[in-house]
């Protein structure tokens, strides 16, 4: 933690520095000086704290030493902070200011005279990294990479009835294993986050597969974080050996890499063998080992686990099992057999239902820790009393209690693990609520305001904050249940005990501070980052937090009068706040870079809002502005500005959102990469070529008239990604062959309004980069969807009263990457049809209110790929058959091909939604199916 304070101090500083507003006057106050100075210790700071880190834990002595050392990094970060404050300051023009700067001189001459101090002190004080030895754990003082270790040996001992919801992965793993006649040499990867099974399933398989002697020889080896090549290589030797009488025929101890690779590939020779490399961190292990295990055509087989996904993608063929936390009917399962194992029923009896429930829900699905918590109530005494203490005590990260330390130090080495760029932007996502949903956008942006990401050759801050959060996924310590049409995130969350994990770690180095209705805040001044979740501001005392960089409030009150004392704030982010107006007191914010308002109410922004002339991110979507205060142009450094005007106050229903109108002089904001849902006009689309850094743009309200003007400014854009032109007006006709040549980056594209002619533009096959596109109100024919089917990499197609035809043919070869179509409101169509080779990887096809298509097509199951079938408000015959069909139901969980069908309708004001399983093999002889399209 310390390290990163020390490393995003730095590009503070030089940040500061550089500008040239107030010089004369901080020169005047000696704060410059103070300031190159500060910069300067600031680059030793950095050179001890990255041995920091490795002192925690160690000893009381050596926690507080580095806790001091916190605490002036933070005192230096406010100095750097508060410069940039007063040099974006106006009223020293009045005077008054000039004692604000030599009080900044005197902090930081006192902070640099503190840190003197820090580095004296740990010299007499004997704290010096290289003696200290390696933080204990909670789980009796050994390392992390010890326990895991011994639970990984301890697997072998797991009864077959203790493993719970695996049963669909070990079959699966056991038919590649033995089933699949593939001879080549095969690697599979089992992936997931930690404590989550891995080891007990490959483990389970593994005692299988080599008591059937299956193969000729197997090895079992945990690789783990700390290895060398060839100690893992000798370590592997053995194993092949272990069932040997005599042992291993080589002197392995004292053999080179060359020698240990040799002799493994004259012994596997011939060989049938299944090698499984448990907990492989990197994927230079199997890269630096490889070359050991020949692939001789003997059908051989390699698993390895591993909580990176990137790790996983060296599987061949795709082999990879990911896991997932267990349900909650798997998990209660799992916890009676390990808690009441020794009771012939397993069974809980009634009276500890109750507290078990909650001790089993405060595990998540999480079978480490589910296992850990069971055996410890085995040592306890069946009463309420006793297992009530329990939960009320249930602490993963402070407890000493039998087996609970280990989940700590397990889930811990996922942290301890990542480089110190992606620990300080993980500690950041512990400010959202427990299961909150987190925007990927809003989740970047923040990063960047926050100063915790650098630009990197010619990627922007964002597109390498993003790259950052991925990685974030790569390793299982972010989930993403809801992906973006480029099978991104795109909202993520954190698995609850990971969650905690990081929130601990933050509250110790008082990173955030996180309340739920607290009545006082007043032992957190030092706080960075300040959480409001549902809290109403009369139970809410906020004290003088002159540090708090962040403050993000969440469905609760406020209190105005909250921000008297944060000046130095970088990032407010307020939503479904209950306010009309925003504080007039934000304006006075000059260091905010992130102002969120989506999903409140407020209804106009202050013209004093042009004061920040430091803001990147404006994101006021579903929120009531109706227009933008004239001083908005002023924000040169504005990067991201989201408007869309919601109709309705009521939070759950907010209605069909409206564009917002900006004023003249949008061609200063040069800065831009996101603007979208603007009302456009003549004068503002003209404008728009200055914008040459756009990313992403949607206007809303396009006529004929201005349309004209529009290629001409699209042209200059040559960072385009995703492009949005909608008319809103029926009549309007959209003439898009000016537009050529088209944006060469562009990856979305929406339209909505009349296609001249009916037909795409003819440079719309050179689209090569497009992956979503989505038409609406278009009138296209037939062969305009012939066009589209060549594009090569696009994933997603949506077309809405988009295709006038009665008819609509997918053709051998049509759209090879598509994954998902969606076709709603077409009136006339009433046959579809897919021939074999069309649409071979779609995976979701969705029909939404096409009232004349009143069956399945019989050939949707040449449709090889297909997994879901979405049905919005379609005519009620076509689910009524699917719903009654008897053999249907019988059949569908023995399919090779069995997908699944959602029907979702309105019903009196609300979404209802049904789920049936299909078999697409009986699709010939049900009654209720199209055959016009049998081939």
């Amino acid at each position: 933690m310390a390290e990163m304070i020390a490393v995003t101090l730095l590009a503070k500083f030089a940040a500061a520095l550089s500008s040239p507003a107030a010089v004369g006057l901080s020169s005047l106050a000696g704060v410059r000086s103070g300031m190159e100075a500060a910069a300067k210790d600031l680059e030793l700071l950095l050179a001890f704290l990255r041995s920091v880190d490795s002192l925690r834990g160690s000893d009381a002595l050596a926690d507080a030493w580095v806790g001091q050392v916190r605490d002036v990094a933070f005192d230096l970060e406010d100095a750097a902070d508060e410069y940039a404050f007063l040099s974006r300051h106006s009223f020293f023009r009045h005077g008054g200011n000039l004692g604000a700067w030599f009080a900044l001189s005197r902090r930081l001459w006192r902070a640099r005279e503190r840190l003197r101090e820090l580095s004296a002190a740990k010299e007499q004080l004997g704290i010096r990294p290289a003696e200290v030895s390696a933080p204990s754990s909670a789980a009796g003082g050994r390392s992390a990479s010890t326990v895991g270790r011994t639970l990984a040996e301890a697997s072998h001992f797991v009864e077959e009835d203790e493993i719970v919801g695996f049963e669909m992965h070990k079959r699966l793993l056991m038919k590649w294993l033995t089933g699949d006649a593939d001879p080549r040499r095969m690697l599979i990867a089992v992936c997931g986050m930690g404590g989550v099974g891995k080891t007990t399933l490959v483990t389970n398989v593994y005692k299988k597969v080599t008591a059937s002697g299956h193969f000729d020889c197997a090895a079992w080896v945990a690789v783990s974080k700390s290895f060398t090549t060839e100690d893992l290589l000798r370590r592997i030797a053995k194993e092949f050996h272990r069932d040997a009488r005599a042992g291993v025929p080589w002197d392995v101890d004292n053999m080179d890499y060359r020698s240990l690779v040799e002799a493994l590939r004259g012994h596997l020779s011939k060989k049938r063998y299944v090698l499984l490399l448990d907990d492989v961190w990197d994927a230079h292990a199997w890269y630096e080992i490889r070359q050991a295990f020949v692939d001789d055509g003997t059908e051989s087989r390699i698993i390895i686990t591993t909580r990176s996904q990137d790790i996983a993608s060296l599987a061949s063929s795709n082999r990879i099992v990911r896991l997932e936390p267990l349900s909650e009917l798997e998990s209660w399962s799992l916890f009676c057999n390990t808690a009441f194992r020794d009771d012939a029923d397993r069974e809980c009896p009634y009276r500890l239902r109750h507290w078990a429930s909650k001790i089993v829900e405060g595990c998540c699905g999480l079978p480490l820790a589910i296992v850990s918590v069971a055996n410890l109530l085995v040592l306890k005494d069946r009463t309420e009393f006793a297992w009530k203490n329990v939960y009320d005590n249930l602490a993963w990260y402070e407890s000493s209690d039998y087996g609970i330390g280990q989940v700590s130090s397990i889930l811990n080495l996922s942290f301890d693990d990542m480089p110190y760029h992606l620990k300080k932007l993980f500690l950041y996502c512990s400010i959202y609520p427990e299961d909150f949903m987190i925007k990927r956008k809003t989740l970047i942006r923040t990063w960047v305001a926050e100063g915790l990401i650098e630009e990197k050759g010619n990627s922007t801050m964002e597109e390498v904050a993003d790259d950052y959060l991925n990685q974030l996924v790569q390793r299982s310590l972010l989930q993403v249940p809801v992906q973006n049409e480029f099978g991104r995130a795109k909202r993520c969350c954190i698995h609850d005990l990971i969650r905690e994990m990081i929130v601990h770690r933050s509250a110790k180095e008082r990173f955030f501070v996180f309340s739920k209705c607290t009545a006082t805040l007043g032992s957190s001044k030092k706080a960075r980052h300040l959480v409001f979740d549902r809290c109403r501001s009369d139970r809410v005392s906020a004290p003088k937090m002159n540090s708090l960089r962040s403050f993000h409030v969440f469905k609760a009150d406020l209190d105005a009068s909250l921000f008297s004392s944060f000046r130095l704030l970088t990032v407010l982010n307020l939503w479904f706040i209950p306010i009309v107006k925003l504080p007039i007191v934000v304006t006075d914010l000059l260091n905010l870079r992130y102002l969120g308002i989506r999903s409140t109410l407020i209804d106009e922004l202050p013209e004093e809002l042009g004061q920040l002339h430091n803001l990147q991110t404006l994101d006021a979507k579903w929120s009531m502005v109706q227009r933008l205060p004239r001083s908005i142009i002023k924000l040169k450094n504005l990067r991201h500005l989201v408007l869309y005007r919601r109709r309705s106050a009521d939070f759950t229903y907010p209605g069909p959102g409206m564009a917002i109108a900006l004023p003249d002089g949008v061609k200063n904001l040069t800065c831009l990469q996101t603007l979208k849902y603007i009302e456009a006009d003549e004068k503002m689309i003209r404008s728009l070529g200055s914008l040459k850094q756009m990313r992403s743009l949607e206007l809303c309200g396009v006529h004929e008239s201005n349309l004209i003007h529009l290629p001409s400014s699209i042209s200059k854009m040559s960072c385009l990604l995703r492009l949005g032109i909608i008319s809103q007006d029926a009549k309007v006709k959209l003439d898009l062959e000016p537009f050529y040549p088209p944006p060469i980056k562009l990856q979305k594209l929406t339209l909505e309004g009349i296609l001249v002619r009916g037909k795409l533009p003819s440079w719309f096959g050179s689209l090569n980069n497009l992956m979503q596109l989505r038409l609406h109100s278009s009138n296209l024919m037939e062969d305009s969807v012939v066009l589209l089917s060549s594009l090569p990499r696009l994933l997603h197609l949506s077309l809405v009263n988009a295709y006038s035809g009665k008819s609509l043919t997918f053709a051998n070869g049509y759209f090879p990457a598509l994954k998902k179509l969606s076709l709603q409101d077409l009136p006339n169509l009433s046959h579809l049809e897919f021939q074999k080779g069309s649409l071979v990887d779609l995976h979701v096809l969705m029909l939404g209110r096409c009232d004349q298509l009143t069956k399945i097509p019989q050939d949707i199951r040449n449709l090889v790929h297909l997994e879901t079938l979405d049905l919005f408000e379609m005519p009620s015959e076509m689910i009524h058959h699917i719903r009654n069909d008897e053999v249907l139901q019988e059949h569908n969980h023995n399919s090779e091909h069995t997908i699944k069908i959602k029907s979702i309708r309105w019903h009196y004001g609300k979404l209802l939604e049904e789920k049936i399983y299909i078999n697409l093999s009986l699709l010939e002889s049900w009654p209720f199916i199209d055959r016009g399209s049998i081939m």
